[in-house]
């Protein structure tokens, strides 16, 4: 593969000068931190079941930072990005600010435990945190992806994001909230099945909405 003509390093500049602009970002890491907050305020139980409750809450507020990053862009830039590099790249561009964005969200939601739950647990427990984090924020940040190439209204994403979240969190089976919560949220340990399914539902949704909004990007190219 050759070497892009504008470098991914410069690109990622340009998009974080404009996403750190933008005020629905700041709304969506002021709700995540207020959320936690809220959490933590009082006694919230062993940090397993607090962390899989944050974590499924990550999933429409990552969507909501994603949603910011990727509207505070340019559309003229990211044609002239695809025309120099290829849509490939552009992709990866505009999927690591989001991806940056819940790494950071994900340390928050481990540390809070870690900071204000006196209850003793072992490190598992946080690193399964941190990874359910993960999993539960990139599914969001896919989705606003997706939707973004969709050209969806800012609107009408709000309420996609929302019924995604009621449904999977309703939805024992799907993902990424569903499994999540019944196999961490309660205090007997989950069964092999359910915890393989908590970790691998939120891959596959991600992986799906990735696949999905590159091929709208590529057809609408």
């Amino acid at each position: 593969m050759s070497a892009p003509l504008v470098p991914v390093g410069r690109a990622l500049r340009l998009g974080a000068a404009a996403a750190v602009a933008s005020r629905s970002l700041l709304g969506a890491t002021f709700a995540w931190l207020a959320a936690l907050a809220g959490v933590y305020a009082s006694d919230a139980g062993p940090p397993r079941q607090p962390m899989a409750f944050t974590a499924a809450l990550l999933f429409p507020v990552a969507a909501w930072a994603a949603a910011a990053m990727l509207a505070a862009g340019s559309d003229d830039l990211r044609a002239v990005l695809t025309a120099a590099d290829g849509r490939a790249r552009v992709l990866a561009v505009d999927l690591a600010l989001p991806l940056a964005w819940v790494v950071g969200a994900a340390l928050t939601g481990v540390l809070a435990p870690l900071l204000f739950d006196a209850r003793p647990a072992p490190a598992t427990t946080f690193g399964l945190g941190a990874v359910l984090h993960l999993l539960c924020g990139a599914a969001g940040a896919a989705l606003a992806l997706l939707l973004h190439a969709l050209r969806v209204s800012r609107g009408m994403q709000l309420l996609v994001v929302v019924l995604a979240g009621l449904i999977s969190g309703r939805l024992a089976l799907v993902p990424p909230i569903g499994p999540v919560l019944v196999a961490w949220s309660g205090d007997a340990a989950p069964g092999a099945a359910r915890a393989v399914w908590s970790f691998l539902g939120p891959v596959v949704v991600t992986a799906a909405l990735v696949a999905a909004a590159a091929a709208v990007r590529r057809r609408r190219g």
